[in-house]
């Protein structure tokens, strides 16, 4: 075997599976989505339901002193999902009662409201979320912030170690 064949084997053997960083966050995510999964699917709701009701739940929170309607638009920005998937979602949450939706400031966009169903939904499911998050994290010890200012950087956000919520 020549000197370029034991070089190029050394290279494939690096970059299996367990050394390759987007296959191992797809592991990762999908070992976490099991988990969350389970655990919103108890209550009835899927993840994607989940995290629009959160999103939704803590853009509610920001705005208590001056009320401002969330846009449908707004909390798909905000929680990270395409604009077309959320819509559905919404209309599932809005059927099951968990929110409203009403006109916007314009003919094309819709303002969300939580109702109380909605906002006691987040308020029991939020601290189990948090609970398994503390649990699936653990292992990375004191590195557990500095992972989240990593993936905040891959998604374009800014890094905030020690920020627990998300400002701004």
């Amino acid at each position: 075997m020549s000197d370029i064949d034991q070089d190029n084997e050394a290279i494939a053997r690096r970059r299996g599976p367990d050394d390759s960083p987007g296959i191992l966050l797809w592991r990762t995510a999908n070992a976490w989505q099991r988990e969350i999964r389970t655990l919103v699917k108890a209550r009835g709701l899927s993840q994607a339901q989940f995290v629009l009701l959160s999103g939704l739940h803590h853009l509610e929170a920001r705005t208590l002193a001056q009320p401002v309607p969330t846009t449908q638009r707004a909390l798909s920005q905000y929680c990270g999902v395409d604009t077309t998937m959320a819509s559905q979602v919404l209309r599932q949450l809005e059927a099951a009662g968990h929110l409203r939706r009403a006109p916007g400031t314009d003919a094309r966009s819709r303002a969300l409201y939580l109702t109380d169903k909605g906002r006691q939904t987040v308020s029991e499911i939020e601290p189990e979320v948090a609970a398994v998050d503390g649990k699936f994290f653990a292992a990375l010890g004191e590195n557990a912030e500095m992972f989240k200012a990593a993936l905040q950087v891959l998604i374009g956000l800014p890094p905030r170690l020690g920020a627990s919520r998300r400002s701004g």
